[in-house]
Formats: structure tokens, C-alpha cells, sequence
């Protein structure tokens, strides 16, 4: 089963970005997100097509189970 952290932030253009992270660490707690969110908020680092991030308006963990078919 894969793993996947779904943030997605509220930007300075009032639309919704989407980050998605494989892998996350195991156990990732909700504060740590919180955390990581505010500090890439905070180093003004990602410039999406949909505006600079503002403030984090969700964070999941996405568990994905894949079967092969053929």
C-alpha cells in the first residue's frame, strides 16, 4: 500500500494549490504538517501557477492499495 501527504494551501489569488508528497514519514503527526506548511509559507518558495500559498487549508494522508491485473 502506497502513502501519500495531500496539503493543499489557500493562495494570494483565493484558489486552492495542491501539494502531494509520496512517501510521508512514518507517523507524521498533524503539528509536524502544521509545521512544514508554515515554514514553506514562510520561506516563500513555491510559486504555483495558481498564486504564492497564503495559509494551509488541508492536509490528509492518502493510503492507495495498487492491483495488477495482467
Amino acid at each position: 500500500m502506497d502513502e501519500k501527504l495531500v496539503l493543499v494551501f489557500n493562495t494570494n489569488q483565493n484558489k486552492r494549490f495542491t501539494l502531494t508528497v509520496n512517501n510521508p514519514k512514518e507517523g507524521i503527526t498533524a503539528e509536524e504538517v502544521e509545521a512544514e506548511a508554515a515554514r514553506l509559507i514562510a520561506e516563500d518558495i513555491m510559486r504555483p501557477s495558481q498564486g504564492i500559498p497564503v495559509s494551509l487549508y488541508s492536509a490528509k494522508i492518502v493510503n492507495t492499495a495498487t492491483t495488477v491485473l495482467k
